[in-house]
């Protein structure tokens, strides 16, 4: 073997059994799967978003009492399927990691997912579902075939997630409380707005713990103002208009805000 073969070689025994090269590989296994987890998480988040909004849209499209109930009774089983769905890929994607690794990945499909929820409870209920309550239906029971055993996966429901889509949610009741007024249904004007103020209020003790919760309480309190107009309107004006005329009629409190940001983030 000639010398240049020779130190060829050696270099190619070196290459192969650096211990630092080793590491970087290691590494970008690493990177690579988490990267790849990410993408799928993402993915699963649209899903739950894209879904989420079609059952608010579903909520909404509820004017009678019988129709109201029946949306409700429909979204119920929609949600189940979310819950059962992706949300539950998500719980299994992220069993034995560290979920807050991905929470960015997930978090706007968990908002619009509790934004969902919390609208289908209080319509159905008169009460808002709690955090704790929302988890339970998030814990998973997975039969173990090698082991003939049952464990337990939970997908992570931040408390964060939770604020921030209770956080949107007055937004919904805004506008069923406004679409409540062209069914002629005063009681569930009043009913919203009271709830959208007890929330706004609720949240101003909290301001400290979340930048996006800060950034979104702006977007509430214009909820409470815009809902407080349109109450203000139906008492003051109920008496000389039919409920009808004053659902058509152009409110001069939404003129200076036409753009929300409610919907979270993406």
């Amino acid at each position: 073997m000639s010398g240049r073969g020779y130190y060829y070689k050696t270099i190619n025994i070196a290459y192969v059994q650096n211990p630092i090269l080793a590491i970087f590989k290691s590494a970008a296994v690493k990177l690579n799967d988490r990267q790849d987890r990410h993408e799928r998480l993402v993915k699963l988040s649209r899903d739950i978003t894209i879904e989420s909004k079609r059952i608010i849209f579903l909520l909404h499209s509820a004017i009678t009492k019988e129709t109201c109930e029946k949306a409700v009774s429909e979204a119920i089983i929609r949600l189940q399927k979310l819950a059962k769905g992706p949300i539950k890929s998500i719980g299994l994607e992220l069993e034995n990691i560290p979920s807050y690794l991905h929470w960015r990945a997930v978090t706007p499909g968990f908002q619009e997912y509790v934004e969902a929820r919390t609208l289908c409870s209080l319509m159905q209920t008169q009460n808002i579902i709690t955090f704790q309550e929302m988890q339970d239906e998030l814990t998973y029971k997975i039969e173990d075939e090698a082991n003939d055993k049952e464990r337990s996966v939970i997908t992570m429901l931040t408390q964060n997630d939770y604020m921030l889509g209770i956080a949107d949610l007055t937004g919904e009741l805004m506008r069923r409380a406004i679409n409540s007024i062209a069914s002629g249904d005063s009681e569930e004007c009043f009913n919203c707005c009271q709830n959208v103020r007890d929330l706004y209020t609720g949240y101003l003790g909290v301001t400290g713990c979340s930048r996006d919760l800060i950034r979104k309480l702006s977007t509430t309190r214009r909820n409470v103002e815009k809902v407080e107009a349109a109450v203000y309107a139906l008492r003051v004006r109920g008496g000389e208009a039919p409920p009808a005329l004053l659902a058509a009629a152009p409110p001069s409190w939404d003129a200076a805000s036409t753009h929300s940001d409610d919907e979270g983030f993406y």
